[in-house]
C-alpha cells in the first residue's frame, strides 16, 4: 500500500515559486509530490504544527568528517543522522579525516557510506599532496570518482599552490575552496584579537589574518579568470573586500557559519570551551556586518560548520581543548533565537537552499506536483532539548545540551526516505 504524507497549512518558502510565502498543503506518496493547494483531503499521514513552514531540502557546505580515522567522535552514519535530524538533505564534507581524503578510493569510501540514506554527501578531496604541501593532490581522479570540490579545510593554501589549482581544474570544471587565513597572522590563537579578549589571558588571532589572505586569494582568481569559494568567512572587512569583487564581476562565492551570525567574542568570556571555535567569534560590528552581507547577496550562503569533539578533546581548559561544537541540529533553532529578528527567513532559507547549491554547480530541487520530495518542514514554534535522546552525534560539544530550544525541524523528505522528528 503507498505511503502518504500530507504536509498541513504550512507557508512555502522558495524564491520564484508561484506560491511562495503562501500557506498551502503538500501531498507526498511514495516519495514523489503529488499534490499542491488548499484544503487536500487525504488520510495520509499529517504533518503539522502551530506555524510550520515547507522549503527545498537544506544543504550544508562545510561538515568535519571524524570517519576514518576518528569514528569516537561520530561515525558517518552518525553524521548523516545528524544531518538529517537538522533538516539538511545534502552536506558537504572537509577531507580532514584521518587519512585525509587524498584518493578516489577514500572518495568512494564516503559515498558508499552514504548510499540508501535519506542525506545526500557530497565529499570534498584534499587540495595539497601528502608528501609536499606545496604540490597539488591527486585531483582528476579524485573528481571522476565523485568529489564535488577540493580544499585543505582550516589549513592554509599559498598563492602559489592556489595558482596551480585553479588552472588545473579549469578544464574539467573543478571547484576550489579555501579558508583564508594567514598562519603567520594567527600565531595559533584561540579567540578573536579585539579590545574584549586582550585581558582574558588567551592567544589572540587577529582578523586581519583573514582579510589579508582573503585579499591575495581574490587576485590569484581573477589572474587565473576562475571561480573560487571561500569558506567560514568571518569579519567586517572579509565582507566589504567580497562584495567588490562581485561588483567587479569576479567569479567570487562566500559562506558563513551560523556561529558567526549568532554569537560575538563576548561568549568567551566565561571560557567555555564550546565557544572555542575556528574561525574564532568576533566582534559585535563584525557580525552585524556578516548578517548584512546575507542580506545584500555579498555572502552566498550559510554553513554549519559542524565539528563534533569527544569528552577527552573537549572537556578541558579553554587553552587545551579542541575547536569546535555541535551544530548541524541546533542551527535552525539558533535562526529562531538570534537571528529572526535581523534576518528575513525566506534569505535565510535561500543561503540554505539554491545558493548553497549554486556554490557547489547544483539545482535546488523543485517542488512541484511529479517532482520527487527533496523537503525540509519545520515550526518556528516547536520546542524541543538536545539532549541524550535527541542528539544523533556520538559527541555532545554544545552549550546547549540539555536545554529547551524553540524552532525545530520536524520533517524531512528525500530519496523516497521521511525522518520525523519526534
Amino acid at each position: 500500500m503507498p505511503k502518504s504524507y500530507l504536509i498541513h497549512n504550512a507557508t512555502l518558502i522558495q524564491h520564484g515559486h508561484a506560491h511562495h510565502l503562501n500557506q498551502i498543503d503538500v501531498l507526498i506518496t511514495d516519495g514523489i509530490i503529488t499534490d499542491i493547494g488548499k484544503g487536500i483531503k487525504s488520510d495520509a499521514i499529517l504533518i503539522t504544527g502551530e506555524e510550520i513552514f515547507v522549503s527545498a531540502g537544506w544543504v550544508d557546505l562545510r561538515c568535519h568528517l571524524t570517519d576514518p580515522g576518528n569514528e569516537h567522535k561520530d561515525t558517518l552514519t552518525h553524521l548523516l543522522d545528524t544531518a538529517r535530524a537538522g533538516g539538511f538533505t545534502k552536506m558537504v564534507t572537509l577531507p580532514n579525516s584521518e587519512p585525509v581524503i587524498s584518493d578516489k578510493s577514500q572518495v568512494k569510501y564516503v559515498l558508499q557510506s552514504g548510499e540508501n540514506h535519506l542525506v545526500d554527501i557530497r565529499p570534498t578531496g584534499i587540495l595539497s599532496s601528502i608528501d609536499n604541501q606545496e604540490n597539488l593532490a591527486e585531483l582528476y581522479d579524485m573528481h571522476t570518482a565523485g568529489a564535488v570540490a577540493f580544499t585543505n579545510g582550516d589549513h592554509k593554501v599559498s598563492n602559489g599552490l592556489l595558482k596551480k589549482a585553479l588552472l588545473y581544474v579549469k578544464p574539467f570544471g573543478g571547484r576550489i575552496i579555501t579558508h583564508p587565513s594567514d598562519k603567520s597572522l594567527e600565531h595559533h590563537g584561540m579567540v578573536n584579537e579585539s579590545e574584549t579578549t586582550v585581558h582574558t589571558g588567551l592567544k589572540t588571532s587577529p582578523s586581519l589574518a583573514e582579510y589579508i589572505q582573503l585579499k591575495e586569494h581574490i587576485e590569484v582568481a581573477k589572474y587565473c579568470d576562475a571561480p573560487l569559494h571561500f569558506s567560514t568567512i568571518s569579519c567586517k572587512e572579509s565582507v566589504d573586500i567580497i562584495r567588490k569583487a562581485k561588483k567587479e564581476g569576479l567569479q567570487v562565492t562566500c559562506d558563513v557559519a551560523i556561529a558567526n551570525l549568532s554569537f560575538t567574542d563576548k561568549e568567551v568570556l566565561n571560557f567555555d570551551e564550546n565557544f572555542k571555535l575556528y574561525p574564532p567569534l568576533r566582534t559585535e560590528e563584525d557580525r552585524l556586518a556578516l548578517i548584512q552581507g546575507v542580506k545584500d547577496g555579498t555572502i552566498d550562503a550559510i554553513c554549519s560548520n559542524h565539528a563534533p569533539q569527544n569528552i577527552e578533546n573537549k572537556e578541558l581548559e579553554f587553552d587545551y581543548a579542541d575547536f569546535g561544537a555541535l551544530t548541524l541540529q541546533l542551527l535552525y533553532a539558533w535562526y529562531t533565537r538570534y537571528l529572526s529578528s535581523e534576518l528575513e527567513l525566506a534569505l535565510f532559507v535561500n543561503a540554505l537552499t539554491a545558493n548553497a547549491n549554486a556554490c557547489i554547480q547544483e539545482n535546488s530541487s523543485k517542488i512541484e506536483v511529479g517532482s520527487v520530495a527533496n523537503l525540509t518542514v519545520f515550526d518556528a514554534q516547536a520546542t524541543w532539548v538536545l539532549d541524550a535522546s535527541s542528539n544523533k552525534s556520538l559527541s555532545k560539544n554544545s552549550h546547549q545540551y540539555d536545554q529547551t530550544l524553540k524552532g525545530k525541524v520536524i520533517a524531512v523528505f528525500n530519496n523516497n526516505h521521511t525522518h520525523l522528528n519526534k
